[in-house]
């Protein structure tokens, strides 16, 4: 039986064009993310009730924390490091600059703190891939990528799980997590359309991933073994992506978008706000970025 958690929030009214994202910054208790069309990363802190942000000139696809308490941002062009506020904006990693219309989305780190980070085209076509990325130098680990999207490992790291949302699954990998590398990917679990697109993912400390699904208006919980346990039901379709507030919180972030998709919907204010929820099973932190 799949269970409905309710008693959802909105954290913080943003309207983001298309919110994507969320990171939770264990050093300072607060969430980062980003609004990839706006051009925008924000910066929420829940005890404050406060949210500030800084423009980028280019497309955010991601923001991490880092451990030197900067922040790295996966932008069109390349992975770049920048001040908490967006000062002091350095490129690191310049990233497929030769292939044109691509650019840089999702990103997470593992526990070790290596970077996977991915990238996408035109959304139909399959010219992005997955890197993995340390202060040593970048590596192609995953090609022929349609959109890169959500990334998540078990809670004793033997697995990877991603999303490639152009194949409407999850794939799985073995892991080696003394080597922070890939085995190889295979699917999971795979969505029939009417759940909408599969986009973000993060995962729990009970073995299970959520998945935010773009245009289907849900987060759904799903089990090591690939079975439905949990959704959450938002008022807004495009769900894009989730995380929890921290090490063995119980509290998940929920970015959403607010795309005119040329459909007749109206936008409305919910459209695009950052939402939170308590789902009542510990989840896995946001590992800062090791640079």
């Amino acid at each position: 039986m799949i269970k409905s958690i309710q008693s959802l929030e909105v954290a913080a009214k943003i309207q983001a064009t298309l919110g994507e994202g969320p990171a939770w910054n264990k050093e300072r208790d607060v969430l980062h993310c980003v609004d990839i069309f706006g051009k925008k990363v924000y910066t929420h802190n829940p005890a404050l009730g406060t949210t500030d942000y800084f423009s980028t000139e280019l497309s955010p696809g991601a923001v991490l924390p880092t451990t030197s308490n900067t922040l790295a941002l996966a932008l069109d062009d390349g992975l770049y490091l920048a001040d908490l506020d967006g000062k002091n904006l350095e490129k690191k990693f310049s990233i497929e600059p030769e292939i044109l219309g691509n650019r840089m989305n999702d990103a997470k780190c593992d526990p070790n703190g290596v970077l996977f980070a991915g990238t996408m085209g035109d959304g139909n076509s399959p010219t992005g891939s997955l890197y993995r990325i340390d202060p040593k130098g970048i590596k192609k680990v995953c090609k022929d990528v349609t959109v890169s999207n959500g990334l998540a490992w078990s809670p004793d790291v033997s697995k990877m799980y991603y999303i490639d949302s152009g194949k409407k699954s999850v794939q799985v990998s073995d892991f080696d997590a003394s080597s922070s590398s890939i085995l190889g990917f295979k699917n999971f679990i795979e969505f029939p359309d009417s759940f909408g697109i599969p986009d973000g993912m993060c995962a729990d400390k009970e073995s299970g991933i959520w998945v935010a699904f773009f245009g289907g208006e849900k987060v759904r919980r799903f089990s090591d073994e690939g079975i439905q346990t949990h959704e959450i039901q938002l008022p807004v379709p495009q769900i894009t992506s989730c995380c929890f507030a921290g090490e063995d919180s119980t509290t998940l972030y929920i970015t959403t978008a607010s795309i005119d998709l040329g459909d007749g919907r109206k936008i409305g204010s919910d459209d695009g706000n950052l939402f939170c929820i308590d789902v009542g099973i510990p989840g896995s932190g946001t590992a800062l970025f090791a640079f």
